[in-house]
């Protein structure tokens, strides 16, 4: 079976490569120590039927491939508070990021996934190509956020899109130590809240939802 968990991260978009960079080397935020945990290049393909059942119905489904690994995902669409984002996720390890082999599985992620889709064919909607640079946050020994500097393309019927962003994800589901970090990155840094989850941004940018 795969792992369900609850999601609690902030998300916050970086306005140009300049701030990205101060962001990288940042050693604080407020008095929360950052240390690096290296990068890593992730691809991840979002699927659904061209009537858009899963949307329909309240999920996004995602292909991940990173390093030699595979993962299917099934995410809720949950809501958003400013930049404060909650939802929840089933993900499962997979052979290899492809449609057949999500909908081949028999428990998880695929199952749900082809009970959603009605028999309907699922397809790619768009691709999003993910240089992630990782990061812990910790107060004293206790580690309080995983933080991922992200510099993402889309790739689509639209073309490409370009997009850079830091998320802070909860581990202990804090949310006011959450809010109060978020909000020191934005004073420190200028960023502003993204409203949007990288599925949605890439819906509306590839035209198939509306703005």
């Amino acid at each position: 079976m795969g792992e369900r968990k609850r999601e609690l991260e902030a998300k916050l978009v970086v306005p140009d490569e300049a701030t990205f960079a101060a962001l990288a080397e940042a050693e604080r935020i407020g008095y929360l120590r950052v240390r690096p945990r290296g990068s890593r290049l992730q691809q991840d393909t979002y699927v659904d039927t061209a009537s858009l059942r899963l949307l329909r119905a309240g999920y996004a489904c995602r292909l991940r491939h990173v390093g030699h690994r595979a993962f299917a995902a099934l995410k809720g669409l949950g809501g958003a508070s400013g930049a404060l984002h909650e939802r929840e996720e089933l993900e499962e390890e997979i052979d290899n990021p492809s449609i057949g082999c999500l909908l081949r599985m028999a428990e998880g992620p695929g199952r749900q996934a082809r009970w959603l889709a009605g028999g309907e064919p699922v397809v790619p909607l768009f691709i999003v190509v993910t240089l992630r640079r990782l990061a812990m946050v910790s107060s004293g020994r206790h580690d309080c956020f995983e933080m991922a500097l992200d510099r993402a393309r889309f790739f689509g019927p639209a073309g490409e899109m370009r997009f850079l962003e830091v998320e802070l994800e909860s581990l202990d589901g804090d949310r006011a130590l959450l809010e109060n970090a978020a909000q020191e990155l934005r004073r420190a840094h200028g960023l502003s809240a993204s409203t949007l989850s990288k599925f949605e941004r890439g819906l509306r940018w590839a035209g198939v939802v509306a703005e």
